[in-house]
């Protein structure tokens, strides 16, 4: 949803419980950006996620910007490699909405933290859209294509208001429920996020997914394309997406 995931704006709601003395692991860490800023608050990091080349590229980063305590490994949301009762804190960020087995992933994170642990989870919420601008109509078709390849590929755009019924399901305590909105409302946040989308509509998965499944035509990409290169420069436009978030500590 942008291009930073910065610490403060995607974890602001884990932060006032992290320490430097604590064990922190990031599921689907992706290429570590926000799991970096992370490990200036915390006295170890592990990053884990299932993409070998975004775990290559975390490993660089954090070479690169010499973090000492944060290191990266590939592995499975339903299997952590890391023993029972091992670890502080568990952040599972755009995460949960994205897998056809969430239940799964959350037990696995309460068995490798220890008691007293602490789990943060965030979902987009795809029911929280704000969109303002020119082509609007357009522009929320290419949002309601997005959900359907969604749930056409087990994922669930709308798991966000699920989060606190899911940790007390799960054998999570004290949980606490959220939402914010992360929001586009100056020119360089505007334009960064309509390029993205504009990128979006020639991006391989989203062509050959919404094509399959008969949901667009070549030419309707290309004229959502079109509408968010001209939504990126207008001085009308606005979004903003609501993102659920949860904490819940393990018994």
């Amino acid at each position: 949803m942008a291009a930073s995931r910065s610490a403060r704006v995607y974890a602001d709601f884990l932060l006032p419980h992290l320490t430097r003395d604590l064990h922190l692991v990031d599921v689907g860490c992706g290429s570590g950006e926000l799991s970096l800023e992370l490990a200036a608050e915390v006295g170890r990091l592990t990053g884990i996620d299932e993409d070998t080349a975004e775990i290559a590229s975390a490993r660089a980063a954090a070479a690169a910007s010499s973090v000492g305590n944060a290191d990266f490994e590939v592995g499975d949301a339903y299997a952590l490699g890391l023993p029972d009762d091992g670890v502080d804190a568990v952040l599972g960020h755009s995460v949960l909405e994205a897998l056809d087995r969430p239940g799964d992933a959350l037990d696995e994170m309460r068995r490798v933290l220890r008691p007293g642990g602490i789990v943060a989870v965030a979902s987009v919420e795809y029911g929280g859209l704000v969109l303002a601008g020119p082509d609007a109509p357009l522009l929320r078709r290419f949002y309601e294509i997005r959900e359907r390849l969604w749930l056409a590929e087990g994922a669930d755009p709308y798991l966000g208001r699920e989060l606190r019924g899911l940790l007390i399901g799960h054998g999570f305590t004290r949980v606490r429920a959220s939402t914010t909105y992360v929001c586009y409302g100056d020119e360089a946040a505007v334009r960064e996020f309509g390029l993205g989308r504009a990128d979006d509509c020639v991006d391989d998965w989203y062509v050959e997914s919404a094509q399959r499944h008969g949901l667009a035509t070549p030419h309707d990409l290309e004229r959502m394309r079109h509408a968010w290169l001209t939504w990126a420069d207008s001085p009308s436009s606005y979004a903003a997406f609501a993102w659920c978030r949860a904490l819940g500590w393990t018994a």
